[in-house]
């Protein structure tokens, strides 16, 4: 799979390592908490064969610059760097996990930078959603722990179904060492965390959104319970609720084709149209297998 890598460059300067896979239409994907571009390797393969698929680490996180955003409105500002700098105009947006809350915001902000909405596994911004029990959240934030590999995981604890957990240990301690040899520094964490909970106004703002929008989220899923799907499929106009059955917070990791297909069928079906340039814009479910390697 050939691969482009650029650097974008932030309204403050700050540089954000960038990734292009595949040829199509753009498909820009947003990762969670302290996550870098990594976290979409599951589905990487299979999105590029249909996809442009643009992936950046954010912030201070990975191979890019800088010390960490504060507010989700940074952050959807930095999704809008990096389609500068790959040239596009507006791309499909998908945004796990804390990264849907700041696809919220792109849709939101930006609105004619996104071509299509994709959620996957987040919930409403502000106050609208339902939290996780306290006990679920100690383990996601890795509590007691000594190391960040300890930290990662007791997180993988609920950040995984119990079934997919007993099925394929081997992957989540891959998952677990990648995450032991590419820390998160803490402040980068807690600002991005500190930022989930900042006051928000982008729930009610998404009875705006005219694009076609896919909430997709694992019914099993204790870090962000599934009603929050219910909750954003309802709020935004016409949106398409996609419950992955049995899985958990990552479903996209514990059911990566099945996650590629329902995305690029999605997407055929929406017609998100051909990739625009930046100069063009200034002119103008079936369930499927488990799976713990993708294809």
């Amino acid at each position: 799979m050939i691969e482009t890598h650029l650097t974008a460059q932030t309204a403050d300067g700050v540089g954000l390592s960038v990734h292009i896979n595949g040829d199509g239409d753009p498909l820009l994907l947003i990762p969670g908490l302290g996550a870098s571009r990594s976290a979409f390797t599951p589905i990487l393969a299979d999105l590029a064969r249909a996809h442009r698929v643009i992936t950046f680490d954010p912030r201070g996180i990975g191979e890019s610059e800088g010390a960490g955003n504060t507010t989700l409105t940074a952050m959807a500002l930095d999704v809008v760097a990096v389609l500068d700098a790959v040239e596009v105009a507006a791309a499909a947006v998908f945004g796990a996990s804390m990264g849907g809350l700041v696809a919220q915001h792109v849709v939101v902000d930006h609105p004619a930078r996104v071509a299509d909405l994709m959620l996957a596994a987040t919930s409403p911004g502000g106050d609208a959603g339902v939290d996780p029990k306290p006990e679920d959240q100690a383990a996601l934030m890795g509590k007691g722990a000594h190391t960040p590999e300890d930290a990662y995981r007791i997180a993988c604890t609920v950040l995984y179904s119990p079934q997919f957990q007993r099925a394929h240990p081997e992957f989540i301690e891959a998952q677990i060492r990648e995450r032991a040899l590419h820390p998160v520094r803490p402040r980068v964490f807690s600002g991005q965390y500190k930022a989930m909970w900042e006051p928000d106004d982008s729930f009610e703002r998404l009875a705006s959104v005219a694009v076609p929008a896919l909430v997709m989220h694992g019914t099993d899923d204790v870090v962000i319970p599934f009603e929050n799907a219910r909750i954003l499929a309802r709020r935004i106009p016409g949106a398409q609720l996609r419950p992955f059955e049995g899985s958990g917070h990552l479903f996209f990791h514990e059911r990566p084709a099945e996650t590629a297909r329902v995305v690029t069928e999605h997407l055929r079906h929406a017609g998100t149209g051909a990739a625009q340039t930046s100069s063009a814009a200034e002119s103008s479910s079936p369930s499927g297998e488990s799976s713990a390697t993708g294809s």
